[in-house]
């Protein structure tokens, strides 16, 4: 028996994992023998990412549709069927009318491998299936590694870092309990496992972060303690700030001394899928404060994919279209053929109309592990490999370079994307489009970009727009999940430990409804209205109600139309809820 190490994908870490390989099948999940970045303290989605590999329900060959039934297929058999498909629509419509979609959770060299192929068959909509918060987390600047949190005098993390990001947990306690006077504060508006561990839990209303933070660097400009802060400071209000976020001046101004006296200091940004009004603001004020403090004092941003910042410049190089304005597209009847290539668009930015739009297509067609929401539309689907199965790299959230090589071979009758894309284009046997016909217009924060200042107001603005009677929606994340749960929903310690189709509400605001804990509950918005298991939770004040992001049924009572930005918009929800009768 063998001991193979590779990294793990399933969040921005990268950490070390390593696998038991008997007769190349993995027979199960081992710590790594060398030291490395957190090697022997994998989070359990980590450890038991060793299920994907040789689940019972995984694509195992690829599949046609045939009278409504799915069936195996040879490789030969489904690339051509998909070329003859994929030629029909192109002859009709254009290679415009083609869509294509992968994921974050890619190696670099598959990403470029899409970018490529997209290229050479002039396919000008091509997206990568960001989580909402992701992208503007990236598109700011970059991350300070983990050692930022080691030994540091003060932390403060925006977010449940626990669960997001679990292996820093044992980080974050480590620095708060290293010396006396040490501190840890938590700014979120739900009392999470990463806030019961705070020095002080600053518990804002939900999307204010960035009020909370422009108030931080108000408090840091009046002590005079700070290095020079724009002017654009003065003319924010700091009591609409601060009454706005739901704080108090004085814990904010006691955030503020700590940060600035530490002799080492770290602000964690790990914002959840949504909740957080304008992520790539609150990156930038949380950036300010750490250079406005002076030497050792570092800013951590935790997008939520494995390989968000090797993607971005990939997407950005190429002229890739935001998902966000895919989604639109598919929805406007734009694409009448689309190329799924392992994300699942209608788990992640799940609506009526885009499952409408997409079962109306000429051709759908997808590269998965599994069968998930998209595969259930989908003519033909391809058996896709995972970055476990091939070699690669990665751009974690520090921007280091996450190396691997394969654990083995494919399993069963999978193969890898760069494969399958050749596989398709051998199938083609068309002439290659000019180089850079894929080149798109993708939507600019750098030319005509509202200052800090209105963005900070529009924050403002967008605080104060609730109706009476509805509660502010916030998406929970999970140590046993990531994204919106399309990978790690097949692994049964995650299905077990952390089950879908709830909503925690506040005592409070149970008791006005008549809801009691486990009633079945309506939740409404303005997009979807679904069945939910109600929990009652004291981690909640009133107005709030939280879903799990992983879950895509909960996910569909969020807006998944493009904001101002061209992207998807990253705060809160409003819903109105009430107990089924």
């Amino acid at each position: 028996m063998d001991i193979k190490q590779s990294k793990c994908l399933l969040c921005s870490l990268g950490c070390d994992v390593a696998f038991r390989v008997q007769n190349e099948a993995v027979t199960g999940p081992e710590f790594c023998e060398e030291a490395g970045p957190h090697s022997a303290r994998v989070c359990a989605r980590g450890l038991y990412g060793a299920e994907l590999l040789g689940h019972p329900q995984r694509v195992a060959n690829p599949l046609l549709r045939t009278n409504g039934a799915l069936r195996d297929a040879s490789w030969s058999a489904a690339t051509d069927k998909l070329a003859s498909a994929l030629k029909a629509v192109v002859v009709a419509h254009g290679w415009q009318a083609v869509a294509v979609v992968t994921e974050p959770t890619r190696s670099t060299a598959e990403l470029e491998a899409v970018d490529c192929f997209a290229r050479r068959l002039g396919i000008r909509a091509v997206s990568c299936a960001f989580e909402p918060q992701d992208w503007p987390l990236v598109s700011v600047a970059g991350s300070a590694g983990a050692g930022a949190i080691t030994e540091a005098n003060c932390v403060i993390v925006l977010g449940d870092v626990f669960y997001s990001h679990a292996v820093l947990a044992k980080d974050i306690i480590d620095a708060k309990y290293t010396m006396r006077g040490n501190s840890l504060f938590v700014v979120d508006p739900r009392r999470s496992n990463t806030a019961w561990y705070a020095s002080e839990h600053v518990q804002t209303q939900p999307g204010a972060e960035a009020l909370v933070l422009a108030a931080m660097l108000k408090a840091l400009k009046a002590s005079g303690k700070a290095n020079p802060l724009p002017g654009w400071l003065d003319a924010l209000d700091e009591q609409a700030l601060l009454d706005a976020a739901g704080v108090g001046r004085d814990v904010v101004a006691r955030m503020a001394r700590s940060f600035v006296d530490a002799g080492k200091a770290a602000i964690v940004v790990a914002p959840p899928a949504r909740g957080v009004h304008d992520v790539a603001l609150v990156a930038q004020l949380a950036q300010l404060v750490a250079a406005a403090c002076g030497e050792q004092k570092e800013c951590v941003l935790l997008p939520s994919g494995g390989n968000v910042r090797g993607a971005q410049p990939v997407v950005s190089a190429g002229g890739w279209l935001p998902v966000s304005s895919l989604v639109a597209g598919i929805m406007a009847g734009r694409y009448r053929a689309l190329l799924n290539l392992g994300a699942d668009v209608l788990s992640s930015y799940p609506s009526t109309e885009l499952s409408a739009a997409v079962r109306g297509m000429d051709l759908v067609a997808s590269l998965s592990l599994f069968h998930g929401e998209v595969e259930s539309l989908s003519s033909i689907i391809l058996a896709g490999a995972s970055w476990y199965e091939s070699e690669g790299s990665a751009t974690l959230f520090d921007s280091s370079i996450a190396r691997w090589q394969s654990i083995g071979a494919p399993s069963w009758g999978c193969r890898t994307l760069p494969d399958v894309l050749s596989l398709i284009e051998a199938s083609l046997d068309l002439p290659a489009a000019q180089a850079g016909a894929n080149k798109s217009a993708a939507p600019s924060q750098a030319t005509g970009a509202p200052s800090v200042e209105s963005r900070v107001n529009a924050v403002l603005a967008a605080m104060s727009g609730a109706k009476s009677g509805e509660l502010a929606l916030i998406s929970l994340p999970a140590s046993g999940h990531s994204g919106s749960g399309e990978l790690t929903g097949w692994m049964q310690w995650a299905r077990e430990m952390f089950p879908g189709g709830f909503c925690e509400v506040s005592v409070q605001d149970c008791e006005a409804l008549g809801i009691a804990d486990r009633d079945a509950v309506m939740v409404e918005s303005a997009t979807a209205s679904v069945q939910l298991e109600a929990r009652v939770t004291d981690r909640l004040e009133p107005g709030v109600l939280a879903v799990p992001a992983y879950d895509a049924n909960a996910r569909a009572l969020f807006s998944w139309q493009p904001g101002s930005d061209g992207w998807f918009a990253t705060g809160p929800g409003c819903v109105r809820v009430c107990r089924k009768q």
